[in-house]
């Protein structure tokens, strides 16, 4: 049997089902992006420094952001924040192709951003325009002002952009009872590698953990077939440890006997324990 979520494989009658973790992170994914939303929609501050909850999602977005499944995310968040920082408006496809490199269609992406309200998708003589909406612009115009390392607030919240973007299509997962649900996803595919290091992260906190080792990692992340390459690339990304430019989701990391082992940046322990304080209270 495989697990429609994270493709966790074992014995069974049935060709899928869904694990034991995915039942456990799936009510987690969704309390997060309900609140994460309601942030964005109020737009009454976009500021991780007193939102702890969007630094989550914007180091989540830095531990994967180079990961095939989810890099054209990224490109695109990265690129739309840069445009809405110049004051521009409007972004056509001529613009869109010549800055943002991909194999993909644009149509599953644009409809993901749009679904959103982040942008509003036009023709104009046969051609796509994407037009920035007061949600993104909102969003830029807060960080602007005042801000001497602009390029390195920029790239802060293009993480962040790109979090909120990646999270909406992990709560499309949460809420996956079949694997036709699956199949409505963008490309028809789930983002496995975001899923599941993001479920062994996550839920590593919210199980009052405030430390794991790297082979606690990899023996779950093994478990879904995700690749010792792969593997290597999130390892990396723990390490690069300065919350202004990069992930601020580890805090300290030691090494004894041939194993690291990697401390949870406090704000992670705290959030974790407001989350499942949420989740316990709705699922009563």
């Amino acid at each position: 049997m495989l697990c429609i979520k994270c493709g966790l494989v074992k014995r069974g009658n049935e060709d899928f089902f869904i694990c034991d973790d995915c039942l456990q992170f799936s009510p987690v994914v969704q309390e997060i992006f309900e609140e994460i939303h309601q942030v964005f929609e109020n737009q009454k501050t976009i500021d991780p420094q007193t939102n702890k909850l969007l630094s989550l999602i914007g180091d989540g977005s830095f531990i994967t952001q180079r990961n095939p499944q989810t890099a054209i995310y990224y490109k695109l968040s990265e690129f739309i924040v840069a445009q809405a920082f110049d004051g521009k408006e409007r972004i056509s496809e001529e613009e869109l192709n010549r800055n943002v490199t991909t194999t993909r269609s644009w149509n599953d992406i644009l409809v993901v951003f749009e679904d959103l309200g982040l942008i509003k998708v036009t023709l104009e003589k046969y051609r796509r325009v994407l037009v920035l909406t007061k949600k993104t612009k909102n969003m830029a115009v807060q960080f602007r002002s005042g801000e001497p390392t602009s390029k390195q607030v920029q790239l802060r919240l293009a993480h962040i952009y790109a979090g909120y973007v990646l999270l909406y299509i992990l709560s499309l997962i949460a809420s996956a009872n079949n694997i036709s649900d699956i199949e409505h996803l963008p490309y028809k595919q789930r983002p496995k590698t975001l899923w599941t290091v993001l479920m062994f992260l996550w839920l590593t906190a919210y199980d009052k953990n405030e430390q794991f080792t790297e082979e606690d990692m990899r023996y779950f992340i093994s478990k879904r077939r995700i690749p010792s390459t792969t593997r290597g690339k999130i390892t990396r990304a723990l390490q690069a440890m300065d919350g202004r430019t990069v992930q601020g989701l580890i805090k300290d990391i030691s090494f004894k006997d041939g194993e690291r082992t990697f401390t949870f940046e406090d704000y992670v322990s705290i959030e974790m324990e407001r989350i499942r304080e949420n989740v316990r209270k709705r699922t009563r």
